[in-house]
């Protein structure tokens, strides 16, 4: 297996957007022949909102609603924003103001990228991405978050695991598996996709332009807390698959798919005091 990563910055790094933890961003996951993490969007901007690939995570805004429009709030692991008119919307470009300071540390099996950030409103953390190799097929997302300022760090962060399996189509080959039976609201009445008794599946391929969608994915009869914060990502057709493990039980998740990505976004809270630290790690298996 073979891991690349994008390294962050500012002016020329592949992914500018302010949506996205810009440390660990993947430019391709090698394994057998074939790349799990390929480019799953057809129009590349280094600023959209999504120009990301594989194992992807973003934090929730954090002071949004102590500033009015223009002030700064903060998204971990990008820097401070600057606050636009109306409701927050992740999809959109804001302004940096501040983004902090970037390390990086290349061994033979492990990437280390850092952000450092002080902020005058009191916000600073120290924040350590480590990506490493822990077998012939398999890897590890490590994080540790201190936070470094005045002000409590509270909020979520979610990986939206956006992997290609080979960049085949999203359709009846496609299996989505948890460690136990899941529900969820779906955005639509959808015909092309269904929950079973231990997972996702699709009765037919989804085309260009086609998305489906479902918000609090959870464990049947459980709410929204404490389910298992596992999946199994498959394609029946080739034998590829990727499972994953976060040592941290899901506060919720969504389930996102268009014609090339089928995507489980695990949800952890987070609530950080000065001086203290959050960690935790996510584990990948390639089949």
């Amino acid at each position: 297996m073979k891991i690349t990563l994008h390294a962050p910055d500012s002016g020329k790094g592949y992914y500018r957007g302010t949506r996205f933890d810009w440390a660990g961003v993947f430019e391709s996951i090698e394994y057998r022949g074939c790349n799990y993490a390929e480019q799953w969007f057809e129009n590349y901007s280094p600023v959209a909102h999504d120009a990301v690939c594989g194992p992807a995570e973003e934090f929730s805004p954090i002071g949004l609603d102590e500033v009015q429009a223009g002030g700064p709030f903060l998204k971990i692991g990008v820097g401070m924003l600057e606050k636009m008119d109306g409701e927050y919307d992740r999809f959109r470009l804001h302004k940096v103001l501040n983004p902090g300071r970037r390390t990086m540390c290349v061994t033979d099996d492990t990437i280390v990228q850092g952000h450092i950030l002080e902020s005058e409103q009191g916000y600073a953390y120290e924040y350590f991405k480590e990506t490493v190799l822990t077998g012939p097929d398999s890897f590890r997302i490590s994080h540790k978050l201190k936070n470094t300022g005045r002000k409590e760090l509270k909020g979520d962060v979610y990986n939206h695991n956006f992997f290609t399996l080979g960049l085949l189509e999203t359709g009846e080959s496609r299996h989505l598996d948890f460690p136990f039976k899941p529900e969820g609201d779906w955005r639509a009445e959808y015909s092309e996709v269904g929950f079973t008794g231990s997972g996702i599946r699709f009765t037919r391929t989804l085309q260009k332009g086609e998305s489906v969608f479902t918000g609090n994915l959870h464990e049947t009869g459980k709410g929204l807390e404490g389910s298992p914060n596992a999946f199994v990502l498959s394609d029946e057709q080739t034998g590829r698959g990727v499972r994953c493990r976060c040592v941290l039980p899901m506060t919720k998740a969504v389930f996102w798919s268009n014609h090339r990505v089928a995507c489980i976004e695990p949800y952890v809270d987070f609530c950080i005091g000065p001086g203290c630290s959050f960690e935790f790690d996510i584990e990948y298996e390639l089949i």
